[in-house]
């Protein structure tokens, strides 16, 4: 039988000691750890703050930063406020803290204040995350701006976000809100900062891209507005000044040859030109001449003289032949005359007949030189008649010619004869001024008493200095 072993008395009251110990230890390590997880937890962070871990433990909780708010407790983070709004203040705990832009700002996500829209930019409403660029042809000159402004007329502006239009060019022009000049066309023109290009006045042109109109040259012209080059004068036509909206026709005495004439060039002596607008002179046809410049028509050679084509003057026949009409190209040989003496003559048919005898002619018996450089003629005829005389020629090869008659002639009959006095003119002194003498020719026409032949001849005389 086993034997039951009994402790002493003393050890047993040690043994329930121990016991109550180790009860009691645990009882207070689980107060402690008790303690411990409240510590360790902490308190939640209330609205409008936050911590890493939501509490204000083992760090203090931290308010809502500008431009943020934080909604609730207990948060780990804050929240920004959107962009085009703004939070000026901290610990905001709602959304409805952030404000929102003014127009002519703009602002970030997060922002605590407001931007405002720098020159070139703008805002037009409110709640922007950013301002708007000035678009090409407009400008923001300032800060703040809700509109951007259109470039005036003669101005533009060719990037976006400006603050300034530049000017348009001259030979350019810039409508209002332009984003760059525009050239001039052809047949206008503009000075610089122009809205608009001018059309050229008549009389002026211009091409392209010009600041301004050119006025046409002489021998050019421009009939109407808006011409890009000026039209050359025509051949028979000039312009003689600048500016000139017409051409004008040559006068006749005149012509063109070319065209771009600025002056028509007159007729030479021995050519004329009949009409205006002549590209050309004529020359004078044989039996006519011209003595002077620009002449509109040809003087026939009077009779006793005779003219080749293009003749200047008329040339007195020599002695012993003759012309009997005018516009004569050459002379013929006088013929003989009975009962004549040392003149010549040709006989035309009176009105009333007679004998051969009657109609004899006329001689020139002498000529007898005056003071103050006229001459006398004195004639002899078969019988008694009426004799008539005129000069009928204009100088021979001298320049200048006036054209007109030479000498007074004064006739002083008698049974017999005559004596033809020729005293000079004004105009045949002129012209003796520049030669030693002047030689004309003088018809005489001699009608007998009683009927007969009518006798005409011309009678070559020179006027002499005195």
């Amino acid at each position: 039988m086993p034997i039951k072993q009994v402790m002493p008395p003393r050890r047993r009251v040690a043994a329930l000691g121990c016991r109550a110990l180790v009860v009691a230890f645990a009882a207070s390590l689980a107060l402690a750890l008790s303690a411990g997880t409240a510590a360790a937890t902490g308190t939640p962070c209330g609205p409008g703050s936050w911590s890493a871990n939501g509490t204000d433990s083992p760090t203090s909780c931290m308010a809502a930063d500008f431009g943020n708010y934080v909604a609730g407790s207990g948060a780990t983070m804050e929240t920004p406020c959107p962009a085009g709004t703004y939070d000026p203040i901290t610990d905001s705990d709602s959304a409805s803290d952030c404000l929102v832009d003014d127009a002519g700002t703009y602002s970030l996500a997060g922002a605590g204040s407001e931007t405002i829209c720098a020159p070139g930019t703008y805002g037009p409403t409110s709640d922007l995350a950013a301002c708007d660029s000035a678009d090409a042809g407009y400008f923001v000159p300032y800060s703040n701006a809700i509109a951007e402004l259109p470039c005036q007329a003669g101005s533009y502006a060719a990037g976006p976000e400006a603050t300034a239009c530049d000017p348009s060019p001259a030979g350019f022009y810039a409508p209002q809100a332009s984003p760059s000049p525009i050239p001039c066309p052809a047949g206008t023109s503009a000075p610089a900062s122009s809205g608009s290009c001018q059309n050229d006045a008549p009389g002026t042109y211009s091409g392209t891209e010009a600041a301004a109109a050119t006025v046409c040259a002489p021998g050019t012209y421009a009939p109407a507005s808006n011409s890009s080059q000026c039209t050359n004068a025509d051949p028979g036509s000039f312009v003689a000044t600048s500016n000139a909206t017409a051409e004008l026709p040559c006068p006749a005495g005149s012509y063109s040859a070319k065209p771009a004439a600025s002056a028509c060039t007159p007729a030479d002596a021995g050519s004329y030109v009949p009409q205006s607008g002549a590209t050309a002179e004529t020359t004078c046809p044989a039996g006519s001449y011209s003595s002077s410049t620009a002449a509109t028509t040809c003087t026939l050679a009077p009779a006793g003289s005779y003219a080749a084509a293009g003749a200047t003057a008329a040339t007195v026949c020599p002695e012993g032949k003759q012309t009997t009409s005018p516009g004569e190209s050459a002379c013929t040989p006088t013929p003989t005359q009975a009962g004549g003496g040392g003149g010549s003559g040709s006989s035309t048919p009176g009105s009333s007949g007679g004998s051969a005898n009657e109609s004899a002619g006329f001689s020139v018996t002498s000529v007898v030189k005056l003071a103050h450089g006229g001459v006398r003629l004195v004639l002899s005829a078969s019988a008694a008649g009426a004799f008539t005389a005129s000069d009928s020629t204009t100088a021979v090869n001298l320049k200048p010619s006036s054209g007109g008659r030479y000498g007074t002639i004064s006739v002083k009959a008698s049974r017999k004869g005559a004596k033809i006095t020729v005293r000079p003119t004004s105009a045949a002194r002129k012209l003796l001024a520049h030669a030693r003498s002047v030689r004309i020719a003088i018809v005489v026409t001699f009608t007998p008493r009683h009927g007969g032949h009518t006798t005409t001849s011309t009678v070559a005389v020179t006027l002499h200095h005195a």
